[in-house]
């Protein structure tokens, strides 16, 4: 080629390529308003809490932990109006009894229920130290019939037992006399249909409802003190963690606000508490706070001392130990926040108004640090339950006859080898919370904030 460069020159065919195009001049005219219309799809506005929602419910594993918690919650504040039993009430012929037994006075309801009687009163069952019916008159009520009748002396350990078939429908039967599913001795009781004047009224039952975790040394139904242990560390979580949030975001949004020396002193203050042991402060300040609260609950006419009374010593000093040292976290988080939203245009233009820093606060910046405030209220429940537990167990928290998952634990450890069931079900309880307000925890900041997702 010498160097030369060659070209080559193809020709087309113009007219054949229009011929082979499918498009004709009036495929391309306007479109009418219809067929503008049919194009358009319109998608419904969300709100931020509509779309956390719908970026929460993708979360399996967090709305397994939700359903799991709601289930507990059930559990705890429900599932004691369907039982029997009370947290507190002693049963003395049901001591020590595993899950799902029945004592021997228990069974042997069971058994005369199942035998034809309508119904039964074992004074034997019933809770309290107290097991007798006092003489004098009484009356029983049974499908719009009375029976009225009078016990010449005190009945102890004793079972009054309703047959109406029989021609003296009451009858009482000794609780030594019972063998092989019947008395070998029973007093008949003469009724009447009207009863006396002052007469107490007997409530018969025709069934024993279960020990589904069994009972304790002293005959206190387990699953009843699950219950209320579990809604005692749940609502004691909830109050210390919004304790926490209430002071945690006011103190993080003052120093984050105000800047400057105001804010290097409030945060220097906040480091002086972190590099303090907390769970050391916290056995101590147990120990300091309890007798001067309890001087003060029992001299005290004030409604306030009345109200806190009710919840003993332990829950007050576990609020007061929360508000004194676990709202740094919350207070740093919210200074963070805080400092990046005051150099927003928003915030510069309501300075300008003249709007006060206060207002500022309450209405600018707080608002827009909520995805924060709701992920570390959440986070921090788990961790006061957790610290109520701790100290439960350790006899510092909450006082008898109330109970918390911690003292259930602690009472079981002392038997623990002898009836390991005690101590099995309120861990497991307590570990589900803890482990299902995390979850959610995880899944609510993964919702709220996508900018904090792993």
């Amino acid at each position: 080629m010498d160097g030369k460069k060659t070209f080559q020159v193809f020709h087309t065919d113009t007219d054949s390529i229009l011929s082979q195009n499918p498009y004709q001049n009036e495929d391309f005219s306007p479109a009418s308003a219809d067929e503008k219309k049919s194009m358009v799809h319109m998608h419904k506005s969300v709100s931020y809490w509509q779309d956390a929602w719908r970026r929460f419910r993708k979360n399996p594993v967090s709305m397994g932990a939700l359903i799991v918690f709601i289930v507990i919650l059930l559990y705890s504040y429900v599932g004691p109006y369907f039982i029997e039993y009370s947290y507190e009430d002693q049963y003395r012929s049901a001591q020590k009894l595993g899950p799902m037994q029945y004592s021997e006075t228990e069974q042997m309801v069971r058994d005369l229920v199942a035998n034809g009687a309508e119904g039964v009163y074992a004074t034997s069952v019933k809770s309290g130290s107290l097991t007798a019916i006092k003489k004098g008159d009484w009356y029983i009520e049974y499908k719009g019939k009375t029976y009225a009748f009078n016990l010449q002396k005190t009945l102890e350990k004793g079972t009054l037992v309703l047959d109406v078939d029989a021609a003296d429908p009451v009858y009482i039967g000794k609780d030594k006399d019972y063998e092989n599913g019947s008395f070998t001795e029973v007093t008949i009781v003469e009724t009447t249909d009207t009863p006396a004047e002052g007469a107490q009224k007997l409530e018969l039952s025709n069934s024993v409802f279960p020990h589904f975790f069994g009972t304790d040394s002293q005959g206190r139904d387990l699953m009843a003190r699950c219950m209320y242990g579990a809604r005692v560390s749940i609502l004691i979580g909830i109050v210390a963690a919004l304790i926490v949030l209430v002071i945690g975001a006011l103190y993080g949004s003052i120093s984050g606000f105000a800047g400057g020396k105001v804010d290097s002193v409030m945060m220097r203050i906040v480091d002086l508490i972190y590099s303090v042991p907390d769970v050391l402060i916290v056995l101590l300040l147990q120990v300091v706070l309890k007798e001067p609260l309890q001087v003060w609950f029992d001299s005290s006419s004030s409604p306030i001392a009345k109200a806190l009374s009710t919840l003993g010593v332990g829950i007050v000093s576990i609020f007061i130990t929360f508000a004194m040292l676990y709202w740094v976290g919350m207070a740093r988080i919210i200074r963070g926040q805080v400092l990046q939203l005051k150099e927003q245009e928003y915030v510069t233009a309501a300075t300008v108004l003249g709007a006060s820093s206060s207002r500022i606060i309450r209405k600018h910046l707080l608002p827009n640090c909520v995805g924060q405030l709701i992920i570390q209220t959440c986070l921090q429940i788990p961790s006061a339950i957790f610290l109520e537990s701790f100290l439960s167990y350790l006899g510092l928290g909450v006082s008898a006859p109330m109970a918390s998952l911690g003292s259930l634990c602690s009472d079981a450890k002392e038997t623990f080898l002898l009836f390991p069931y005690r101590l099995l079900f309120p861990a497991i309880l307590l570990s589900l919370i803890v482990l299902t307000l995390n979850l959610v925890g995880d899944g609510l900041r993964d919702a709220l904030d996508p900018r904090l997702k792993n």
